[in-house]
């Protein structure tokens, strides 16, 4: 390897998926592979030989000069945030992750996931999201330094779909991997990969995968409710030029249910009024 390797992802942006790529991929080129967190306590002798570094929150705190080095090349994996929301709703309502088992202040004392649970539509469900946990996350996501020469901006989106791996030797080439490395890189991602080898069945972290869930997921309402709370995350990370994807969006079923019955009222007068202001039928007659 020509440079160290640190990967830097957010919670739902593929750290799983990047941590069965580069894992396998330090295996086989022979370096050493440190997870930022479970092995924090060793890091400085752990980052004095050749390494492959993950980091799953980004957040590097007083190592974050490992940044700096002229010897390291970086990857940083983002994701469209509405995706991100989605994916983490869904996986904290079912994840077994000590942390959603443990009270939260404020909350009488109910576990994270809990609180989750019993909230009684899906839209309570992503508001509650949208104020706790993803709230971090996508201010983690904002707040990385964005424009470093020797990091690599990759999207999820795109390495969801590159089946063909030709983002991904770009990839591998930026991040300094010879000729025969590229190829066991490659081969790492594609046997990691959910459109390579890697099942999604029985895979605890995997509910999709998909890219743009957002688009079948998010009503209007949603929709409103993330632009009040996350106003520029979309179009800082470049995923959208403006907000009128929210015009896009169907309507909730709550909202559609009430406009139904609306209709149906006002209908339902008309027709009454019509009836009011016709000619009366003669008092012995019986309508045909």
């Amino acid at each position: 390897m020509k440079y160290n390797v640190v990967v830097a992802t957010h919670h739902k942006t593929g750290t799983v998926w990047m941590d069965g790529v580069f894992k396998a991929i330090a295996r086989d080129v022979g370096v050493e592979y440190v997870d930022f967190r479970s092995q924090y306590a060793r890091l400085a002798d752990a980052l004095s030989k050749p390494f492959i570094l993950l980091n799953h929150d980004s957040n590097f705190r007083e190592y974050a000069h490992i940044l700096d080095r002229h010897d390291v090349r970086i990857l940083h994996v983002v994701r469209d945030p509405r995706d991100v929301l989605i994916s983490a709703m869904h996986y904290h309502r079912r994840s077994s992750e000590s942390w959603l088992h443990e009270p939260i202040p404020g909350y009488d004392n109910v576990t994270y996931q809990r609180r989750l649970r019993t909230l009684p539509t899906k839209f309570d469900q992503y508001v509650f999201e949208m104020e706790h946990s993803t709230a971090g996350t996508l201010r983690d996501l904002l707040n990385w330094r964005y424009g470093r020469a020797n990091c690599f901006e990759a999207r999820y989106e795109d390495l969801r779909q590159d089946a063909l791996l030709r983002h991904w030797r770009k990839i591998s080439a930026f991040l300094g991997f010879d000729e025969s490395e590229q190829q066991v890189s490659s081969r790492c991602f594609w046997q990691n990969s959910l459109f390579g080898g890697l099942s999604r069945l029985g895979n605890k972290h995997v509910r999709s995968g998909d890219v743009a869930q957002w688009k079948r997921e998010f009503t209007r309402d949603l929709g409103c409710a993330f632009l009040a709370r996350f106003p520029d995350a979309l179009q800082s990370l470049g995923y959208e030029i403006d907000n009128s994807w929210i015009a896009r969006l169907q309507e909730s079923s709550v909202t559609g249910l009430l406009a139904g019955l609306k209709r149906f009222a006002a209908a339902h007068q008309e027709a009454v009024s019509a009836l009011a202001t016709s000619s009366p039928l003669p008092s012995n007659q019986e309508p045909t």
